[in-house]
């Protein structure tokens, strides 16, 4: 995650909410929010950003992660208007720079990039390949601002990760409720079978798809307008970036963090070879430790 948590005092404030067993959260639907979680510690998530949609009526929300200082990864579903369509760089607008948006600095995109092979989700499958690469030319590049890095290990069953955004924080599908302050989500990642009733193609989070399971933390989750932002693991020490928020819910509910609810984030890793091409940074640069 950014260059590198580890390398960044801030992240300790992080680190230590995701060592701890307090602020433990779940997940639910398309555009993603936080339901039940905590408050990101100030300066702490330096590689977050906001993303803001134009539309010919109203506006979009998802969140992004930096991942090398021209570009930001997000969910493929994010930057596609009503019509499918790439969103123009003139109808995007990126905040970044701090944990509360109304502080954010802003600036548009140079140019944005779908991966080619990205299935948005129907009433019987799951998105594939959601993910997109948002390029972006003279972010102010600070001490509250950096990268961070991509995890490329095994993700088993159990293992903890922070879900981020700033979606709503009330579980209604229709509620407006946006937070000022990044919000944060502790998870935990589901077994196949568990996983299985939620996506049959599912066989573990080394797939392209990771799966959390709500009853091993009732009543938190992501929901609307987390989409894209970034589901953080810890490794010695460190936090690196293994997730993007995809969807979740529970079986034909979108209601957010039901204790028979679920989550699923694009997997990362996999997705590597898109990354790679896109931003024109090798692997090794990409996942650094």
């Amino acid at each position: 995650m950014k260059t590198t948590f580890a390398t960044l005092t801030s992240s300790v404030a992080l680190w230590t909410i995701f060592a701890s067993s307090a602020g433990a959260l779940a997940v639910p639907p398309l555009e993603k929010r936080i339901i039940g979680g905590f408050d990101v510690p100030d300066n702490s998530a330096s590689f977050a950003v906001y993303l803001e949609f134009t539309k010919p009526f109203g506006r979009g929300f998802c969140g992004g992660t930096i991942i090398s200082p021209k570009h930001i990864v997000t969910a493929a579903q994010c930057v596609l208007n009503d019509m499918n369509q790439v969103y123009r760089v003139n109808d995007t607008t990126i905040g970044y720079g701090n944990v509360y948006r109304s502080k954010q600095k802003q600036i548009r995109p140079t140019k944005i990039t779908v991966h080619p092979k990205f299935v948005p989700s129907t009433d019987s499958s799951h998105n594939l390949n959601d993910v997109a690469i948002i390029e972006v030319e003279g972010l102010d590049w600070t001490s509250s601002i950096r990268e961070i890095s991509i995890y490329a290990g095994a993700i088993p069953a159990g293992q903890s990760i922070i879900a981020l955004g700033w979606g709503s924080t009330v579980a209604s599908s229709d509620s407006n409720e946006w937070p000022d302050k990044l919000k944060g989500a502790k998870l935990q990642v589901g077994d196949a079978a568990g996983c299985q009733v939620f996506d049959t193609e599912y066989k573990s989070s080394d797939g392209p798809r990771i799966c959390t399971l709500n009853k091993y933390n009732p009543g938190t989750a992501t929901c609307r307008g987390d989409s894209g932002t970034g589901a953080l693991l810890a490794v010695n020490n460190k936090l690196y970036l293994a997730g993007l928020g995809s969807e979740g819910g529970r079986l034909n509910d979108p209601t957010c963090g039901t204790a028979d609810g679920y989550s699923l984030f694009t997997h990362v890793s996999p997705m590597m070879d898109f990354i790679t091409k896109t931003t024109g940074y090798t692997a090794e640069y990409l996942t650094r430790a």
